[in-house]
């Protein structure tokens, strides 16, 4: 018999249409607009107040919030049928862009309802003249400004019907994905069409037509289902899932009515079909429903107690891994970790990171110091050039750490075979698991894969249709992987025991590159910017209130620790990579500067506690360096009263010129600051008007020099010759400028805020209109050259800044940017002869190649490093610096940072404003682990902090380290209050590669000492030497945590 397949899938579509044996329209409604967070203050509008709606009349627009009621009688004719509620307003679009409802029924909070979940089912034995009140909370989305209409019946559900529709579908649907002459395909079919035989469809709703249906399915069940189904040689995992992205084409704001969506209709699914386990990270989010739903919540924690709600995930939210701090990295894993410990329990596991744009190699260490055994992803798919060789391996971090690693292969239905796209939105449907198999790379040591399912980024979750293909699938059907819905950490536990007994498990080392979203280190530079100084700032002010509480003085912990819930929200995946429509970021500014102001108060607090005890014997500057060295830095304070030409002496006698500078403030060169401490100056008036003049430290419009190097700029102001003159080495390659400014057409194949695409470079513009250049500063501290240039209708105006006693060069630089789809780039040809650069990440840093020699090297032309890139050859070196910038490329020689994105959707406006940013350039001997390119960048992020203070007497010396290590290779990165204790932590890392003995010095005599894990437990004691002091062995780029308490 030919075309039985066909024949069958239309049997389908007729059944289908019978589902639905009747139905009322419920075309009259009353509304009010506005967005009423709860029910009781919508019962609470008087009746005055409520406008007619009918059925055809249009609401919404963009970001539209109403509230509907209706009543609904049940007709006494659906008297002891299942009846269920339909609402819809138009077909096309998505989750984003479709008008969203949260349904009560009577008062209570039943479900979400969205373009994928229309169906509310009442009552499976309806009851006749039975009254119901229906109110639905209406919002319209954020991206189309479009009004639509409301659509709503009543209908009655033909069970029999619906079980046999989906009890043919499935098998029918797999059939679709066989080879044509596949045995099981044909066994199938000739099944499936033995069933639709018995069907009688000659008048459908007659007592004959029903009674066929029945003994279809009994058929299905005897003959398919139990005789054919029942392998268990592959197996799919499924855990129901529904990603909601914190912010991006809506706000954090709405994302809490998303939340409150999704999950209820978690559970109308879950009361539905018993067999249903639902997974969801992301401790933000329940946060949010613990604020705004209390009932909700409650229902959410029972389910978890019940084991079919599974709370894995490990971070905060599903954080950015590029341009976040490692110690961000560590507080997301802090405050996810214990907000899911402190309400439901549980301890994650998992770091669960489906949709993040590519994956620090620092991340395996955090992991396992963290408590995380597996990570799970599937973004990587997503590359442009390259396919990552395997699914589930060992990945390695920089520092040596592995962890199991499994990529989701879940496929979308009738994706093309040859992709290897994968997706963390997915669906139970055969296509999709047969698909997820098939793109499995690892089945000689595995038969099972995990899938996701549930419609998701703006949430919504599984579907009823889902749940039905579930049903079916679990059954075993021939050719298809079993479905078995469980939980992920079952997953990877079961995972983990089955390759431990692999001799050559497959492992990757290093960074898990995205090569695509390139765009995400650069767009919305003020956000990144707003988030570096958040970042340093807030360890500056725990550092100083660490030494505050020493000295016994309360720790303002719930301040720091709520700022930090701020920070990490706001380094969500869409937010901070600047992917989020324009509503996101007027918020987050408005954020980043009561975050700035909050810590810049602390900071003063901590301060004054401190200066108040320190013994002063006369008027005194206090300079207070947080960071984890000894510091040789510019320091700058306010002129005191009486004193017109304030000079300062150290302890010693030494006396530090000062150099007069904007807004009545001096700067001078500040030597030997103590890590993590202070230092005191005595200010006093100068005995001479003159500064000091020294031969080598020149300035003009078109030449610099001071002891370490000298500069000629050409007529336009751009780097012709720079000669490092300890070497006498010219930096600049021959025939090229350098601080080159260039611009390149940007218009990416799609994703425009995401995406920098390898053509990019076919069209470039040099930024070299000059305007002005001036002269601002000459000595004898620092001297200013301003430059000011003009790109069509944007300017650039550069303070190029060099000192008397700092070998690198400063380029203070303000953008005002007008134009759109161009990316921004300042590029430094340097003669240096080496195949790998190096760059900052998180805890460490990574080497990268300078050719283009494999697909993989030609695919990473754009990548990220932190505060530092370096390009040495024997001998000699050049580092570039910043304090705000992400995006970086070298290759050949070329060193480019890049400093904007001007790129349009989803925010037309992303870049099109004010920058203000800094970088800098070090040429120095050796490689960069023989200078001083690491604390030159952690110097350009933090600055020092002064005090002015009149003499009193205190109990503190003139000068004090809190702590301090004797090696340079390794920082001192955090001191904090513990979480939970009095202790104080301190945090440290290794960044040369080298495993080093270490001996750490306290300001005070020791009680107790320990290693601790990352989540502040304790590993083991430490022995106290010499009262103050520990000795211990670090290993190559080892994060350690060490947790003391003092006598």
């Amino acid at each position: 018999m030919f075309y039985l397949l066909e024949r069958i899938n239309r049997i389908c579509s007729e059944i289908s249409k019978n589902i639905y044996t009747s139905v009322v329209d419920i075309k009259n409604y009353l509304y009010v607009d506005g967005n009423y967070k709860s029910i009781d203050l919508v019962n609470a509008k008087a009746n005055d107040e409520w406008k007619e709606f009918k059925t055809g009349d249009l609401w919404g627009g963009r970001d539209c919030h109403r509230w509907f009621k209706c009543n609904i009688k049940v007709p006494e004719e659906f008297h002891g049928n299942t009846i269920a509620l339909n609402f819809y307003t138009f077909e096309e679009g998505w989750d984003a862009t479709n008008p969203q409802f949260i349904i009560y029924v009577n008062g209570e909070q039943i479900q979400g309802l969205d373009i994928n979940h229309r169906e509310i089912i009442l009552t499976r034995n309806a009851v006749k003249g039975t009254n119901y009140e229906i109110d639905l909370h209406a919002y319209s989305g954020m991206l189309l400004d479009k009004k639509t209409t409301l659509h709503g019946k009543l209908v009655v559900i033909d069970e029999e019907a619906r079980k046999l529709y989906w009890n043919l579908k499935v098998p029918l649907d797999a059939c679709k994905e066989f080879d044509k002459e596949d045995k099981n395909r044909i066994d199938i079919i000739n099944i499936l069409n033995d069933a639709v035989n018995l069907i009688d469809f000659r008048k459908c709703g007659s007592f004959e037509y029903s009674e066929s249906l029945k003994r279809a399915n009994e058929f299905l069940e005897e003959e398919f289902y139990n005789k054919m189904c029942g392998h268990e040689d592959v197996i799919a995992t499924c855990v129901g899932h529904t990603h909601i992205d914190v912010a991006w084409l809506w706000t954090v704001e709405q994302t809490r009515e998303k939340v409150n969506r999704s999950f209820s209709t978690v559970l109308k699914l879950m009361d539905e079909y018993p067999e249903y386990v639902f997974m969801s990270s992301q401790p933000q989010l329940y946060k949010m429903v613990k604020q705004d739903n209390p009932k909700l919540y409650e229902k959410i924690k029972e389910k978890i107690k019940q084991g079919v709600w599974e709370t894995e995930g490990g971070m905060w939210l599903e954080a950015d891994c590029n341009v976040i701090s490692g110690e961000s990295m560590v507080r997301q894993i802090i405050h996810g970790k214990r907000f899911f410990k402190n309400e439901f329990g549980v301890d994650s596991k998992i770091l669960w990171l489906p949709d993040v744009f590519g994956y620090s190699a620092a991340i395996p260490q955090i992991l396992k110091k963290s408590g995380i055994k597996y990570f799970m992803t599937t973004k990587i798919s997503w590359n442009q050039f390259n396919k990552i060789p395997n699914d589930t391996f060992m990945w390695k971090g920089i520092d040596g750490t592995e962890v199991l690693t499994h990529f989701i292969t879940t496929t979308v239905p009738e994706q093309n075979k040859d992709s290897h796209f994968t997706t963390y939105n997915g669906h139970i449907h055969p296509d999709s698991i047969i698909g997820a198999w098939r793109r499995y790379q690892n089945k000689n040591i595995n038969n099972d894969i995990l899938i996701s399912f549930g419609w998701g980024d703006g949430g919504g979750g599984a579907t009823f249709e889902m749940l039905e293909n579930a049903k079916r699938l679990s059954r075993g059907i021939p050719g298809v992987p079993k479905v078995k819905i469980g939980k992920s950490l079952d997953y990877f536990e079961k995972l983990e025991n089955k390759v431990s007994k692999i001799k050559n498990l497959p492992k990757w080392v290093g960074e898990l590159y995205l090569e695509y979203h390139r765009g995400t280190y650069t767009s919305m530079g003020k956000n990144k910017r707003d988030n570096r100084k958040c970042e340093n700032l807030y360890l500056a002010a725990e550092k100083i209130n660490s030494l505050s509480m020493i000295l016994g003085n309360l720790y303002p912990q719930e301040n720091i620790n709520d700022s930090w819930e701020i920070i990490l929200l706001n380094q969500f995946h869409d937010i901070i990579p600047g992917s989020s429509i324009k509503d996101v970021y007027d918020v987050t500014e408005k954020e980043y500067a009561k975050l700035l102001e909050n810590v810049d108060n602390l900071i003063n607090v901590g301060i004054d506690n401190v200066v108040k005890r320190i013994n002063l014997k006369e008027k005194s500057l206090v300079v207070f360096n947080t960071l984890g060295f000894e510091r040789n830095d510019i320091a700058i304070f306010e002129i005191p009263e009486n004193i017109i030409n304030p000079i300062v002496i150290d302890e010693f006698g030494n006396e530090f010129i000062c150099q007069r500078v904007e807004n009545n403030k001096v700067i001078f060169f500040a030597k030997n600051i103590p890590a993590n401490g202070y230092k005191t100056f005595k200010i006093v008036e100068s005995v001479s008007n003159e500064n000091p003049k020294y031969d080598d430290f020149k300035i003009s419009k078109t030449y610099m020099e001071n002891k370490f190097f000298r500069i000629e700029f050409d007529d336009r102001a751009q780097i012709k010759s720079f000669i490092n003159k300890e070497l006498n080495r010219e930096i600049v390659k021959n025939g090229f400028l350098a601080n080159e400014i260039q611009a390149f057409e940007d218009m990416p194949m799609c994703f425009d805020n995401w995406d920098i695409d390898i053509y990019y470079k076919e069209k470039m513009w040099k930024i070299d209109d000059l305007k002005s250049i001036e002269i601002l500063e000459r000595g004898p501290v620092r001297a200013t050259l301003k430059i000011e240039r003009k790109f069509l209708d944007s300017t650039i105006i550069q303070k190029i800044q060099f000192y008397n006693d700092i070998g690198k060069i400063d380029f203070d630089t303000y953008i005002d940017w007008k134009e759109k789809d161009i990316l921004v780039k300042v590029a430094f040809p340097v003669d240096i002869n080496s195949n790998e650069a190096t760059y900052e990440i998180q805890y460490g840093n990574v080497t990268r190649s300078t050719h283009n020699n494999t697909s993989w090297d030609v695919a990473a032309f754009e990548v990220c490093g932190h505060k530092w890139v370096d390009l040495s050859e024997g001998g000699f070196g050049v580092s570039i610096l910043n304090d705000c910038k992400y995006g970086h490329d070298i290759k050949e020689g070329t060193m480019r940072l890049t400093l904007l994105k001007s790129s349009c959707d989803p925010n037309p406006y992303a870049d099109k404003e004010e920058h203000f940013l800094k970088y800098s350039l070090y040429s120095h001997e050796g490689t960069w682990k023989d200078s001083d390119t690491v604390e030159l960048a952690y110097q350009l992020n933090t600055p020092l902090f002064t005090r002015v203070e009149e003499a009193h007497e205190g109990d503190l010396n003139s000068s004090l380290s809190l702590v301090k290590l004797d090696k340079n290779n390794v920082m001192i990165e955090v001191v904090k209050k513990a979480e939970d204790s009095d202790y104080i932590v301190v945090r440290i890392y290794e960044f040369h590669n080298k495993r080093t003995n270490v001996t750490m010095e306290f300001m005070k005599d020791l009680f107790d000492v320990m290693e601790c894990d990352l989540m502040e437990e304790k590993i083991n004691s430490m022995e106290i030497i010499e009262n103050n002091k520990i000795k211990f062995i670090i290993n190559p780029f080892e994060i350690k945590s060490i947790k003391i308490k003092f006598k």
